[in-house]
């Protein structure tokens, strides 16, 4: 999966510089595509690839990690230590 998404994002960039330039490659089903659509489907695409690359690659939180914040009390966490 997460090849597939790295093979995303390298070709999303492709897919918005051909869409300026020959928009009607990208928007085939469209009668009369524009730039404005093809490099908006282009960048759409790096986005959402982008994003889904770098959800693969977190490493989430173990349930024994977020432990320690919830040891003090609620005033001790409130408290400004500004002596540190």
């Amino acid at each position: 999966m997460v090849f597939f998404v790295q093979i995303l994002v390298v070709l999303s960039p492709v897919v918005f510089l051909i869409g300026l330039i020959r928009p009607k490659w990208i928007l085939f089903w469209m009668k009369e595509p524009d730039r404005l659509w093809a490099s908006s489907v282009g960048l759409l695409l790096f986005m959402a690839s982008v994003t889904a690359y770098s959800e693969l690659r977190l490493r989430h939180k173990t349930p024994g990690q977020g432990e320690q914040h919830q040891q003090r009390s609620a005033d001790q966490q409130n408290e400004l230590q500004l002596g540190r």
